[in-house]
């Protein structure tokens, strides 16, 4: 049995970062940049007006209320460049090219039309004022974002506003789920005495669709030791990653962890010192990794977000992969006995982090409304109102 701290480190020691691919702009975000990329053209690509108003010189503008004749308008998108002479002033929009010799800009606000004639209201005027310079932005040839960023809609922006029309990204690995026994029902069917309806395999589905991966299969079988050997075979075959929820324990039943040391998994860890979760197995076949999840639904999820989320995210190159924490003031007191750090489904605000009922493994109504989870290890183990907690911010809620 490992603890907390030592599992995250064997999992990070232990994952590689996938192939690359070409991805279009419009499918890029959530994936990181597998190699730097240079902008193709200055940004701006000329000197831009940032306001409504008049181009002028500067230094024309003596006092408060100089007049200066208007001798044309530039206008955004504008293909006719023009030259401003000084001593006059250029009607200009938000975004249009400013035109030569014009050293300012002045906004609509500060100044009063009375025909061809223009007062400026604005003493004095500052060098540059509210014109974006070429190539402010970034310059051509110029890192506009470097390797190992990771893509956000911003980053889409910008980089189409440069005409990167294509980027390499590392890939999203690929998950199999395995989903063992003989008690589960799928949802719209009867349930039998005995019975329960399956909830884990669409709550992988929904965390993994929520993280960019795209390639997802979902497999069942019974509590049976060839069907078991079987699935796990042929998804550790297909799959950069294989998730397996059940039957990873040592009851009389549980065959996903004998199986998959008898197709050649190499086990890295099996059992982490924590509640909910204990029985997480951690192994690698070949260039697939593999985690045996608990099968109480809780359990799972607790331990999806503290080892599986981070290692898709280290397998697609992201460097942020754990979730962030915050220290926060508990709201409640909580101990617990034993020797396994807790893990307390929660609600955090940016004052306080709340722990919510039901906290038991196969209870998911709290995890339903939970944004955050409170790590108490267990040097920690009793806490009162007001103590500082580790509250570990949940991805749909930061």
């Amino acid at each position: 049995m490992v603890t907390v701290q030592e599992a995250k480190s064997l999992i990070k020691s232990s994952i590689k970062v996938l192939s690359t691919i070409e991805r279009g702009m419009r499918e890029s975000v959530g994936y990181v940049l597998a190699e730097d990329v240079l902008s193709p053209l200055a940004l701006p690509p000329f000197r831009q007006s940032s306001m409504d108003g008049y181009a002028i010189h500067h230094e024309d503008i003596t006092e408060a209320g100089t007049k200066l004749p208007v001798v044309g308008e530039s206008q955004a998108g504008t293909s006719t460049p023009l030259v401003l002479k000084r001593g006059t002033a250029v009607h200009i929009l938000t975004g249009a090219p400013v035109p030569d010799g014009a050293t300012a800009v002045v906004m609509r606000e500060k100044a009063v039309r009375d025909g061809d004639t223009v007062s400026i209201e604005y003493y004095p005027v500052e060098d540059g004022k509210d014109v974006r310079n070429l190539g402010q932005q970034i310059q051509k040839d110029e890192v506009g974002m470097p390797k190992d960023t990771f893509l956000t809609p911003g980053s889409v922006g910008f980089l189409c506003g440069m005409n990167v029309q294509k980027v390499i990204v590392y890939r999203k690995p690929s998950v199999g789920i395995l989903v063992t026994g003989d008690e589960l029902v799928q949802p719209g069917n009867d349930l039998g005495f005995g019975q329960v309806y399956e909830a884990n395999s669409s709550m992988l589905e929904a965390v993994l669709k929520a993280e960019g991966v795209e390639k997802v299969s979902v497999r069942y079988v019974p509590d049976n030791k060839e069907a078991t050997l079987q699935a796990l075979r042929e998804l550790t075959q297909e799959f950069d990653v294989v998730l397996t929820t059940g039957g990873v324990s040592v009851g009389e039943y549980d065959y996903v962890g004998t199986s998959l040391i008898e197709i050649g998994v190499e086990e890295i860890f099996y059992k982490v010192r924590q509640r909910p979760g204990k029985p997480v197995f951690f192994g690698k076949k070949g260039n697939t990794i593999v985690f045996g999840l608990p099968g109480n639904p809780a359990a799972t999820l607790v331990c999806y977000y503290q080892y599986v989320l981070p290692a898709l995210r280290m397998m697609s190159g992201r460097k942020d992969c754990f979730l962030p924490t915050l220290q926060l003031p508990i709201t409640h007191a909580f101990s617990f006995k034993g020797e396994r750090d807790e893990f307390l489904k929660a609600i955090a605000t940016t004052r306080e982090v709340t722990p919510l009922d039901g906290q038991e493994s196969f209870v998911l109504r709290s995890f339903a409304i939970a944004n955050a989870l409170i790590y108490l290890p267990v040097s920690q183990n009793s806490v009162e109102p007001g103590d500082m907690v580790e509250a570990h911010l949940l991805p749909f809620f930061c």
